[in-house]
């Protein structure tokens, strides 16, 4: 080999030591960066005759199978954790049949001083322990209902937030879309391109579950697993929300979750949130409602002495039950104002009939005996609220309250399966992906001696030329 092909071949072994010392680096600086992925210098012989090695690219050691993956499981994670989170203050609340709180345990309350009145018609404690019991009855429905209420804004702000993180991410990918194509393929600048892309990428997974084409000039579109467009080259398709029937769209595309005849997303926060919002909290509000008409019906039925349209025990704001009027009932549900504490008091009429003129004789039952009687009478349950139609009065608090935390229950089991299963995935990409410090220490190693070989071939080389210089 002459002097100067030594001397290229040594420049360039330098050069090449160089970019790999600093991918390396790389490598070792970001091994704890969530999402990085290592980074690999590709050598080939230097063309020309010049010897040597030379970086052809910068390739990310990426696993497009565990990537494709890992982000489906992540959507699916996502989706059942809004549930979770979603119904678990309501639920709290809500409480269990035996805790003492509940509103089937309040109902118990009042059932139990119904029966104590019975059996001491004249007693006005006992009287007044029945007002006093299903005043908290009242308490624990509206409580219940105004918690539900506040699930149901917190879901509603929830989902603005992901329609706006999940614009920024989409106007990210199409100013990246913008830039990319100044990047020469398979460069260092190429990789940490590439890098960010599947950083924001990885983000959305957990909104909405997507479908990623990428041109031949590197450009990403992305679409909803259902083929709604969400980003096409620089055009982006702005996600918006309607919080009065929860409807996402994609510019005009309806991509709402489990909407009959509409490509919706199928996974991702949004499409839990969603769910919350169209199907479990209104399922759960018309629970509440139809146990408040049942309240109210039931008490209006037995009471012998009421005229028509007068309201009973227990009231709509005051008034009788208004079967157009059903919807927020159980917000609306108030003890008539005859026998509440803040009222007139007159808890004699719990014994006569809360349309009596006057108070009867104290050894009365009749009256009490049906209100006892009417608590097993079916109520009809409407069919949206999946509840048996003939459970009746005295059953029905504890089918709601069970029924609603079984929903809560799955939710949580579908949240720890499909988080167990976005672990092993992610854990399978991370160990394929990701930097094994020991790897890069021993190639930084294998660099520092190719450094060190080349500098001596190019001192070898200079101290050659000295010897002949010096001769002539």
């Amino acid at each position: 080999m002459s002097l100067s092909g030594a001397l290229n071949s040594a420049t360039a072994g330098l050069h090449t030591t160089q970019g790999q010392s600093r991918i390396a680096a790389d490598n070792v600086s970001n091994a704890m960066t969530p999402g990085y992925v290592r980074r690999e210098a590709v050598l080939v012989t230097a063309s020309g005759g010049q010897g040597g090695a030379v970086i052809s690219e910068v390739r990310r050691e990426v696993d497009a199978t565990l990537q494709r993956m890992s982000r489906l499981e992540n959507s699916r994670m996502t989706q059942y954790q809004s549930i979770q989170e979603g119904l678990t203050t309501y639920t709290a609340y809500l409480g269990q049949p035996g805790d003492g709180t509940s509103p089937a345990d309040r109902f118990n309350d009042f059932q139990n001083s119904l029966t104590t009145l019975v059996n001491m018609p004249s007693s006005n404690g006992a009287q007044t322990s029945v007002a006093l019991a299903a005043e908290d009855l009242v308490r624990s429905v509206k409580g219940a209902a105004t918690t539900l209420s506040t699930t149901l804004n917190d879901v509603n702000m929830e989902i603005r937030y992901e329609v706006a993180d999940l614009n920024t991410a989409l106007y990210q990918l199409r100013d990246l879309n913008a830039s990319g194509s100044g990047f020469t393929p398979g460069s260092l600048e190429a990789a940490q391109f590439d890098e960010k892309v599947d950083t924001i990428l990885d983000q959305i997974s957990g909104i909405v579950d997507t479908r990623i084409h990428r041109s031949s000039n590197g450009s990403i579109s992305l679409y909803t697993v259902s083929g709604a467009a969400l980003l096409e080259g620089r055009v982006v398709q702005d996600v918006t929300f309607n919080p009065s029937d929860g409807t996402l769209m994609a510019g005009n595309q309806d991509i709402t979750p489990f909407k009959d005849g509409v490509r919706g997303i199928q996974h991702g926060s949004l499409a839990g949130l969603s769910e919350l919002k169209r199907e479990t909290i209104p399922q759960f509000s018309q629970q509440l409602d139809e146990y408040a008409r049942g309240l109210i019906q039931t008490f209006e039925d037995a009471d012998a002495s009421l005229a028509p349209g007068e309201a009973g025990l227990f009231t709509d704001n005051g008034i009788a039950f208004d079967p157009a009027n059903i919807t927020g009932l159980s917000s609306r549900l108030q003890i008539n104002s005859k026998i509440s504490s803040t009222g007139e008091a007159e808890v004699w009429r719990i014994r006569d009939g809360l349309g009596a003129t006057s108070p009867g004789a104290g050894s009365e039952t009749v009256q009490i005996n049906a209100f006892l009687a009417g608590l097993d009478t079916s109520m009809n349950a409407a069919t949206g609220t999946g509840i048996p139609a003939e459970v009746t009065l005295r059953d029905f608090s504890a089918e709601m309250i069970t029924s609603q935390a079984a929903t809560r229950a799955r939710a949580e089991n579908d949240f720890n399966a499909a988080a167990s299963a976005a672990e092993v995935v992610m854990s399978a990409r991370r160990n394929s992906e990701g930097v094994n410090i020991d790897d890069e220490m021993q190639q930084l190693l294998l660099i520092e001696q190719s450094y060190a070989a080349n500098s001596r071939v190019l001192t070898a080389v200079s101290e050659m030329i000295d010897t002949l210089i010096a001769a002539v």
